[in-house]
């Protein structure tokens, strides 16, 4: 048994159109996850993988609009490695032989059970430590690890205040969009902060990186510049 706790580092989105299945599997989803995004249809899956990072893929095949082979397929488009399950009524060969293009996880059968569940993100876990997915590139040398919630250079390891993990987490999960001064407050501080306070936050975690990617938005909030 793989170890899942590196999954509330990550975000799953999750598309099914029946509303009963998508609110009981969202429950369990939202055991594992830092943040499920939920969607109804292929169109609605899109739209939200383009403006939130998504880390896995789980869509139901048969959906309105746009159906889950072809979002997922979409997606493969721009994402090589992102793992992605899909879950189906039907086992029809047809339907088996288009998904296999996909190089998906698992095609996952439903009724959906929580035991089968957990096989697939044994499976997610795997793929994601043999692709190198369990981090990000800031920089040319600096990464940082969900896993070990540090810093990595090729000289060191960089250390970080709780803080600053949730701060730098929250800026990750929407690279290049600006984050609120509001949202920073609930997600980080938990509370109203005054500016000093955020701001010597972002100076330290600034000064530890040592680069000029966390961009301040006068009055506004603050941003990550990602490639």
């Amino acid at each position: 048994m793989k170890d899942f706790s590196v999954f509330k580092s990550l975000s799953i989105l999750y598309a099914e159109d029946d509303l009963v299945i998508r609110e009981s599997i969202s429950r369990i989803l939202n055991m594992f996850f830092k943040n499920v995004f939920v969607a109804s249809n292929g169109n609605e899956a899109l739209e939200l993988y383009q403006n939130n990072k998504i880390d896995v893929l789980m869509l139901d095949y048969v959906m309105p609009n746009l159906d889950g082979y072809q979002t997922a397929k979409l997606i493969r488009e721009f994402d090589k490695k992102i793992p992605i399950i899909i879950a189906s009524a039907y086992t029809d060969k047809e339907k088996l032989l288009n998904a296999i293009e996909l190089n998906l996880i698992k095609y996952l059968e439903k009724p959906i059970l929580y035991d089968d569940l957990v096989k697939v993100f044994n499976s997610v876990v795997t793929h994601l430590e043999d692709n190198n997915l369990l981090f990000t590139k800031l920089t040319k040398d600096y990464y940082y690890f969900f896993t070990t919630k540090k810093i990595v250079t090729k000289e060191k390891e960089i250390i970080l205040t709780k803080n600053e993990i949730l701060f730098l987490e929250l800026l990750l999960d929407k690279p290049n969009q600006l984050i609120s001064k509001e949202s920073i407050e609930e997600n980080v501080f938990k509370e109203s902060v005054d500016e000093n306070t955020l701001r010597n936050l972002v100076y330290r975690l600034r000064k530890k990186m040592e680069c000029d990617i966390i961009v301040t938005i006068k009055d506004l909030g603050y941003l990550i510049k990602m490639d």
